[in-house]
């Protein structure tokens, strides 16, 4: 993974800290420099959920100590368009929740929502199958 320099700087929807645009493999992402929140543009989910090594290059709060959760107050907007973005929670794994834009379909990840996301385990495909 590396850094892109000269990009545009996006502003994390949750902490407004500027966020790092990194190139994995497969897709071009943004990470906030102080929350470590994830932003992945329509399309790079499925792009880096494949890819472990990247996850783990990614998604600082696997590896950080000092990591804090962005305290939000009232809804966040897109750091691509401004549009109000949606809380859902992932259908298989129902304790994730993430901000989608309905607007340009991007995605914002909490540090460490990524790694769950990517580690579905044997009792959460249970809980799933059973509607839990």
């Amino acid at each position: 993974m590396t850094e892109i320099a000269g990009e545009t700087t996006l502003h994390c929807p949750k902490c407004q800290a500027a966020m790092r645009t990194l190139k994995t493999d497969d897709a071009i992402v943004n990470r906030c420099e102080k929350c470590f929140g994830i932003w992945l543009d329509k399309g790079e989910r499925l792009k880096v959920l494949k890819n472990k090594s990247a996850i783990a290059g990614l998604d600082m709060a696997a590896t950080a100590d000092d990591v804090e959760p962005a305290a939000t107050t009232g809804p966040i907007t897109c750091p691509r368009c401004g549009v109000e973005m949606k809380t859902i929670k992932d259908p298989a794994q129902r304790h994730i929740e993430l901000e989608v834009c309905p607007e340009c379909e991007g995605n914002f990840f909490d540090a460490g929502e990524l790694t769950d996301l990517s580690e579905f385990t044997l009792s959460e495909r249970i809980k799933s199958l059973l509607g839990r």
